[in-house]
């Protein structure tokens, strides 16, 4: 007979628990985890989806009714579409090496459209930014992050967006970060085969597209460091066929170009230093609301910029908390955030920015594909923080999330009908860029065409005077300076504009008559006779 074992016979384990590691059944297993530790948050409704939509299309819809685009006194080519002839030449090998062909392609796709071309035009960005907010909320929740859906709102509604959005020629971040998102889900997703071939897929055209694209294996790095509490490198095999689509996309693309001019204006590191200072003031605080901001080594934090590294230092305290607490999910979290929002940041800090007359400038659009990474950051740690504190804490996450909501529709909203309106918009720009021209033609000719009152007939007179003074050749203006002064009864500065202009240009008939009439008004026959006889000659000269 076989001996009786001293201690009771325990069940078979169902088949299914075998699955288990044995190094994770522990004793601990039993204990009460950390509240949001393994607990996955809610799955958002369709409402909370269609506030999401709702929200910014009403927030950014005042940018629709400009018809603003392409504008004639933008010098800076923001995009090879402006000097491309046909869809075709984006698609040629060499043009895909250098720039975004899907990109270039719907440029002209949208002047089909049986739409304004300016509406159309910011319609199509409006909706790639709110698809791009659904991805991103997407992919929060793949990572069981709580306050997923507050991170993508925010991003939706992000003032540093507009940039983005409103102004021509800069559609390619949008479609960048659209597919660096889709490819992140459903690398992280991973269920099937399928999965994993789609987000390669994703990620070797979002590398074409986009040159932040090429840092995607090191954030499914992250990603996956994140999902795991406890390093094994069978956990990163996946991530190797990502390192080889970047390795070779960014050698094709970059192969053979021509390295970019050293600036004379500005060294490199100083270049990165101001840049990295305005992107973390943009992403976290976001009060200055302009499409373009003025470079100056004279500001306030040119000290950190001149000494290359203050900028940089910002981020070691948060590095340093996160090696003694490595172990944490809080921890983790942390260190996927602000690493996948540095690693995004690289590409923006060496690009150079440029206002429309080729001066440097700061601007936002280099910012949009590491701000979702940085509004995630913010976001889900304060969600996780409050939720922490059960019932308490989520009646001041809810009060605390609706207040900063409402604020934050408040000033993209206001930010969003300052652009909409041509005449302010161009004011704004003038008054920032005091020393710049451009502006102020645009400016006076906006409100001319609108026939706004904005602007005085005094204020048109000195505004158009300051112009010509430093650019005496710019004939639209002085002719639009003598039309203002015989407007405005002063007929000696008139007279002398127009005596100018007969001198040293050859216009059109219609000017011509123009002038020969005021020139009758002044009893100024031999003046007249003597321009309308050039009508007549260029009459003759034509047949």
């Amino acid at each position: 007979m076989a001996k009786k074992s001293a201690t009771p016979e325990s069940p078979q384990r169902p088949q299914s628990d075998l699955i288990i590691p044995p190094t994770m059944v522990t004793r601990d297993s039993a204990k009460r985890k950390p509240v949001g530790e393994n607990k996955a948050p809610k799955r958002i409704g369709i409402w909370a989806y269609a506030a999401l939509i709702i929200l910014t299309l009403l927030v950014y819809a005042p940018t629709l009714q400009t018809g603003l685009l392409w504008s004639e006194y933008d010098t800076v080519e923001r995009t090879p579409y402006q000097s491309l002839e046909d869809w075709s030449e984006a698609w040629s090998a060499e043009s895909i090496r250098r720039h975004d062909p899907i990109t270039l392609s719907s440029y002209f796709i949208e002047s089909h459209l049986p739409l304004p071309a300016a509406t159309a035009h910011r319609l199509i960005n409006l909706i790639l930014h709110l698809l791009a907010a659904l991805l991103l909320l997407k992919l929060l929740e793949s990572l069981k992050l709580r306050g997923a859906y507050a991170a993508a709102l925010v991003f939706a509604l992000h003032p540093a967006a507009l940039q983005t959005l409103f102004w021509p020629g800069y559609r390619h971040e949008l479609v960048g970060l659209v597919f660096i998102l889709a490819s992140l889900f459903f690398g992280i997703r991973n269920r099937d085969l399928k999965d994993f071939i789609l987000a390669l897929a994703l990620a070797i055209i979002s590398s074409l597209l986009h040159s932040a694209a090429l840092v995607l294996p090191l954030l499914l790095a992250l990603c996956i460091f994140y999902q795991n509490k406890f390093v094994h490198l069978h956990h990163y095999n996946r991530v190797l066929p990502f390192f080889c689509v970047a390795l070779f996309t960014g050698v094709w693309t970059h192969a053979g170009q021509a390295g970019a001019p050293a600036s004379e204006e500005l060294s490199a590191l100083t270049k990165a230093g101001q840049n990295l200072y305005f992107y973390l003031r943009q992403s976290f605080l976001p009060v200055d609301r302009q499409l373009f901001h003025v470079f100056s080594e004279r500001q306030s934090y040119n000290v950190g910029a001149a000494n290359n590294l203050l900028a940089f230092l910002f981020f070691v305290p948060f590095y340093v908390l996160i090696a003694f607490n490595h172990r944490k999910r809080w921890a983790r979290g942390l260190f996927l955030g602000l690493s996948s929002y540095i690693l995004l940041l690289l590409y923006g800090i060496a690009q150079t920015g440029r206002f429309i007359d080729g001066s440097l400038a700061k601007e936002e659009y280099a910012l949009y594909v590491a701000l979702p990474a940085a509004i995630a950051i913010t976001f889900c740690s304060l969600a996780g923080f409050f939720e922490s504190k059960h019932t308490f804490g989520r009646i001041l996450w809810s009060g605390f999330f609706g207040l900063f909501l409402l604020v934050q529709i408040t000033l993209t909203a206001s930010y969003s009908f300052a652009v909409s309106d041509k005449n302010r918009m161009w004011q704004s720009m003038a008054e920032q860029w005091d020393n710049s021209w451009l502006p102020k033609a645009a400016l006076v000719e906006s409100v001319r065409s609108s026939e706004s009152d904005l602007l005085s007939q005094s204020e048109i007179i000195r505004t158009l005077e300051e112009i010509l003074e430093t650019n005496p050749d710019r004939h639209g203006e002085r002719i639009l300076l003598a039309r203002t002064y015989r407007e405005a009864g002063q007929n000696t500065n008139a007279l002398r504009e127009y005596k100018r202009i007969l001198r040293d240009t050859d216009p059109d008939n219609a000017f011509l008559e123009e002038a020969a009439d005021f020139f009758d008004s002044l009893n100024l026959s031999w003046e007249a006779n003597n321009t309308r006889e050039r009508i007549t000659h260029s009459k003759s000269s034509a047949e």
